[in-house]
């Protein structure tokens, strides 16, 4: 069978979690023998550079809200046999620009969140986001299929939006590029705390925002902190830094907190980390918790629902604590600090868990999906022809 001619809609490729992504899925499209071009909203000469080896397609517009016309015209003009758009917002995109250019392309949309939590929490104060969910209900069903990062993700379509449990649906965790990766962890870290062991180090990846509870982390440090030395790396940036520098203070733990905000390689810090910890309150499926095991971190996450789960198979690969208890997060982190056998234990389960990751094999999952969808719709096809 030639494999179909595929395509991906998202924002931009300016970095980030959705860069890494599709451009991850593209390559291994690309190596399954696979057209595809990634489609995103607009680029920059130096951003399209750095991907030489991806067919990047512009559609010249600022906005998501600004992209329904170009996304037509880019349907119509290439007509792509299956659109992959993601996230959330691009789903309702592909959907309508589907059905006003009139063309034969299969949407299979990617859910990469659990949706009423991050609508009915992270953007309340949004009433354009906060009632996406709404608009998600009545547009999905015109889907051709649906894959979501975690099983919790489909449950919460299903279960708390109540979208159609007809449509097709996949679990298919993210891809990394694990190669890249283990090549960047390797360059050297230029701060104090890495040069010397004298201190472990806990480190985390994450948007400074409700979702990843870092407040709770903040209370757990700080226990920790009144037993042993120890220090806290926060890599990343958002809306709460003034509040969570103020917790810092608050708990007499700023002189052991670093914020320097987003890194471009937060790879060399995972892989220097004695721990690796993500406390969040809900996530789809955390790249940054499959970098940072592909670097050969021991990781520590919480239950929360979504994908953080699946990823340790709970607990198989990485220690995992009730969500939104910093007394257990605490005793935990603490457990892996005191035994290095068992931090290294984990560190060899982390790695051996990572090989799955590969992003050829999630290529494989979305061309295998893709292919079973057009399938279908051929034989439902052949079933109605008199």
């Amino acid at each position: 069978m030639t494999p179909p001619k595929l395509a991906i809609l998202t924002h931009d490729i300016s970095g980030g979690t959705f860069t890494n992504l599709c451009t991850a899925l593209v390559r291994g499209f690309q190596e399954l023998g696979a057209e595809c071009q990634l489609v995103v909203l607009d680029a920059s000469d130096e951003e399209l550079a750095r991907y030489p080896d991806i067919p990047i397609v512009t559609l010249k517009v600022k906005r998501t809200a600004l992209s329904l016309g170009a996304t037509v015209g880019y349907l119509r003009h290439y007509q792509p046999d299956v659109l992959f758009p993601m996230p959330w917002y691009f789903n309702i995109v592909a959907v309508l620009a589907r059905f006003l250019a009139g063309v034969p392309t299969k949407v299979i949309l990617g859910e990469h969140n659990i949706i009423s939590l991050e609508a009915g929490v992270e953007h309340r104060s949004k009433p354009h986001l906060r009632f996406l969910p709404l608009v998600m209900r009545y547009v999905y069903p015109y889907s051709d299929g649906l894959i979501g990062v975690s099983g919790d993700t489909l449950v919460d379509l299903v279960e708390t939006l109540n979208i159609s449990a007809n449509i097709p649906m996949r679990v298919v965790l993210n891809p990394i590029n694990r190669d890249r990766v283990q090549q960047l962890a390797q360059e050297p870290i230029d701060h104090p705390w890495f040069q010397s062991h004298d201190r472990p180090v806990i480190v985390t990846a994450a948007r400074l925002a409700k979702q990843k509870q870092l407040d709770g982390l903040l209370r757990a440090f700080a226990q920790i902190k009144q037993q042993i030395p120890v220090r806290l790396l926060i890599l990343g940036e958002g809306p709460l830094r003034a509040e969570l520098e103020q917790n810092c203070q608050d708990l007499g733990i700023e002189d052991a907190v670093w914020m320097p905000g987003y890194d471009t390689n937060p790879y060399r810090y995972m892989a220097a980390a004695d721990v690796f910890v993500l406390a969040s309150a809900w996530e789809g499926c955390p790249i940054a918790l499959q970098e940072a095991m592909a670097c050969g971190a021991a990781v520590v996450v919480t239950d929360a629902p979504g994908g953080m789960k699946d990823i340790i198979e709970y607990g198989k690969h990485g220690l995992l604590v009730p969500t939104g208890n910093p007394d257990a997060l605490a005793e935990e982190l603490l457990k892996i600090l005191a035994d290095p056998e068992l931090k290294q234990h984990y560190q060899e389960q982390a790695r051996l868990r990572s090989l799955d990751f590969h992003y050829r094999n999630t290529s494989q999952q979305y061309l295998d999906f893709g292919c079973s969808v057009m399938a279908s719709s051929m034989k439902t096809k052949e079933a109605i022809t008199p």
